[in-house]
């Protein structure tokens, strides 16, 4: 094969063209082919409208114009919902973890009044130990005299051992 010093396809750069109303209907015929070839290789519909500066309009679609701007509206309608949606999810979310501090805060208010039955359950022990060492000092007093030294000795032990778990 003899290459004639074909450059091949090239990038055309992009800059206001000179010739418009030649390079507008080469265009748009070259638009509409393309469009017929994507419709005829993946049986999607496709359309596309052209407005000349005159105010003509050219346009390709397949099979039918109606179809594919009703179908055009639908996406339009649905991307719609969707931001809405999108918007709803945020505000989900915000709810969401509102509600979970919500629930942090009523697990710490739980916790504090837990806390405060566990110090005021050890309020009353503390007095019960309390009141028991003073009867155990009464008992020790009105014994002194009776009890021989070992005996004392081990009331004097669970006394001092009773103070040591009061304080």
């Amino acid at each position: 094969m003899d290459k004639r010093g074909e450059k091949g396809r090239q990038k055309i750069e992009m800059k206001l063209i000179e010739y418009r109303t030649v390079a507008f209907s080469k265009r748009k015929n070259g638009l509409g082919k393309k469009a017929k070839e994507y419709s005829n290789l993946t049986g999607e519909d496709v359309g596309f409208i052209l407005f000349k500066q005159a105010g003509k309009q050219h346009s390709y679609v397949s099979p039918c114009i109606e179809k594919v701007i009703d179908k055009f509206h639908e996406l339009k309608k649905n991307d719609s919902l969707q931001n809405h949606t999108d918007m709803s999810k945020t505000n989900v979310f915000e709810a969401f973890e509102d509600l979970r501090k919500e629930v942090q805060a009523f697990k710490e208010k739980c916790l504090d009044s837990k806390m405060s039955i566990d110090k005021h359950t050890l309020e009353n022990r503390l007095k019960k130990f309390e009141a028991y060492k003073s009867r155990l000092d009464k008992i020790k007093k009105e014994i002194k005299g009776d009890v021989p030294g070992e005996q004392f000795k081990f009331i004097s032990e669970v006394a001092l051992d009773l103070e040591e778990m009061s304080s």
